[in-house]
């Protein structure tokens, strides 16, 4: 095409409306972090664009069918999404949500497969980079209220039918969202011709595990090349722009410091063929105190923040408040009449129904709307009126009370499915004054990322002197100040109701005599009012 055409040909683009969004025209192509220009994922797609002025990696701008991702109600739904759950009625500063994450970790992932580009432009296939920021983008399309407390906590205690996890919904949601959308679907169709980056998406997004979202053999193809795996969600060594992202969004909002350096780690890092894997992204040596900062941001994280004992105590509340009002919340979905509609636990399996569901549940319960409820269910009003005081104590501070730890040595078992068993052998104790409702299990896990194992063990590094060599880091190139386990795991009581929690930690501390309770609960049990 000549440039004269070339001319007429953007012109005319100019001249059409735009489908969809109300984003921004920019008269030049937008710049990477290398100074290069973007390309745009289809012609209609190079005048528009998005600029977000992020708090975490400053200017962000967003290009082409992401645009038009976003601008949608299932993407605009993680808005309504609270990052951390519980948390932010810990720290105050927790109030950010899974919308902002999800721009950062678009950001990142970008960042980072041009970095890789740049240094190996075989490894790469026209697209590969346009999927991988896809796939940052949308990979927590899938979480329920308040995050992992729908999907770790509620789900598990109401479906027990099911495995569910909020990846598996991520693909479908942004299925739900790419036929709901028109706009996105033709966008789609231009990007996508034949399925296949589609597809590529999916399974970038589920870390490359075995699915049924995968039938391609050209997809399966893709995943000899490892590296393309390990940006967004690494399932090899737990190292990817999503928890960068979170790791130093979390530590902002939370006032938490955080040493990890993930631009150095991508400007040093190198795609090596690994013997009897494939090609693998790899670190430079001297990197590994780096990344045993990221391992330890973690644990700092979860310890003080994502399992405090606080947090752990109001997610159990809100659990609470799930399962006392699942039948009576009705949401509309896909394939109910007018009159009707899906359970909370329900909306998993509809995912037009699921895209109404968010952290505005509580709010639903709370306030006197009967807009989407339906009192008249037998036990519903005592199950409203059972979750309306459980809300107005979260509000009040009258919190589940953590009053009894026990960190579990080599030989115990931590399984959710041991909290049952757990609860039957406290409530066999004698003389206790209280029943299975007024208390509950909570399992804990510090860790670097690799539960018992050192983080760096999947890991493949690479010296200055040979950068086309990966290999394993050997003990004795490993710090000699490591910590002697990478993990704890404790096991914690909480009591619902402020009178039963001396009963319940000493009904804790007989069972478990090696169990940690509160001072004041120390002594001779009350008289049983039983």
């Amino acid at each position: 095409m000549s440039k004269n055409e070339l001319e007429k040909e953007c012109n005319k683009r100019k001249a059409e409306p735009e489908e969809g969004g109300d984003s921004e025209d920019s008269s030049k192509k937008p710049k990477n972090q290398s100074g290069t220009s973007r390309l745009p994922l289809s012609d209609s797609d190079s005048k528009e664009s998005k600029i977000f002025n992020d708090p975490i990696h400053g200017t962000i701008t967003v290009t082409g069918l992401c645009v038009k991702i976003i601008d949608t109600p299932q993407f605009q739904r993680l808005r309504y999404l609270k990052q951390l759950g519980g948390a932010y009625f810990v720290y105050p500063g927790a109030a950010h949500n899974r919308f902002e994450h999800s721009i950062g970790t678009y950001y990142l992932a970008g960042k980072f497969a041009r970095i890789l580009k740049q240094k190996h432009p075989q490894q790469f296939e026209e697209g590969d980079i346009e999927c991988i920021e896809i796939a940052g983008l949308c990979h927590d399309l899938g979480h329920g209220p308040f995050s992992h407390v729908f999907e770790k906590m509620f789900i598990p205690r109401v479906r027990t039918d099911k495995k569910w996890k909020h990846e598996d919904a991520s693909v479908e949601m942004l299925e739900h969202l790419r036929q709901a959308n028109v706009h996105v679907m033709r966008a789609f169709a231009e990007f996508d011709t034949d399925g296949t980056r589609l597809a590529l998406i999916k399974d970038l997004i589920l870390g490359g595990k075995e699915t049924e979202h995968v039938k391609d053999e050209r997809v399966q193809q893709k995943r000899k090349k490892l590296f393309l795996y390990e940006i967004v969600a690494n399932a090899q060594t737990g190292i990817d722009v999503d928890k960068w992202d979170y790791f130093a969004r979390d530590c902002h909002m939370l006032g938490i410091k955080n040493n990890f350096d993930h631009d150095r780690y991508m400007e040093l890092a190198r795609i090596i063929d690994v013997e009897g894997e494939g090609p693998r992204i790899c670190a430079r040596d001297k990197e590994a105190y780096n990344l045993y900062d990221m391992f330890h941001t973690r644990e700092t994280l979860h310890r003080r923040a994502y399992q405090h004992k606080v947090t752990i105590g109001v997610e159990l509340m809100i659990v609470d408040v799930l399962v006392k009002v699942d039948k009576t919340v009705q949401i509309s979905g896909s394939d109910r009449d007018q009159g009707s509609g899906r359970k909370i636990s329900e909306c998993i399996d509809d995912m037009k129904a699921y895209s109404h569901l968010n952290d505005s549940i509580l709010q639903v319960v709370e306030l006197p709307i009967t807009l989407g409820t339906s009192p008249q269910q037998t036990g519903a009003t005592e199950d409203l009126t059972a979750a309306r005081d459980i809300i107005r104590r979260i509000q009040a501070r009258q919190l589940y009370k953590c009053v009894g730890t026990r960190i579990l040595q080599d030989g115990d078992t931590l399984k959710p499915d041991f909290i049952q068993q757990y609860k039957r052998e406290i409530l066999e104790k004698a003389g206790r004054s209280f029943d299975e409702n007024q208390f509950e299990i909570a399992l804990m896990s510090f860790d670097y990322g690799q539960k018992k194992e050192d983080p760096t063990t999947n890991v493949r590094f690479y010296k200055k002197s040979n950068p086309g060599k990966a290999f394993p880091l050997s003990t004795k190139e490993k710090s000699q100040m490591l910590p002697a386990k990478f993990q704890e795991r404790v096991v914690a009581i909480y009591s619902k109701e402020k009178k039963f929690e001396k009963d319940i930690a000493r009904s804790f501390k007989q069972r478990w005599p090696d169990s940690e309770i509160p001072e004041e609960y120390n002594g001779e049990p009350e008289a049983s009012n039983q």
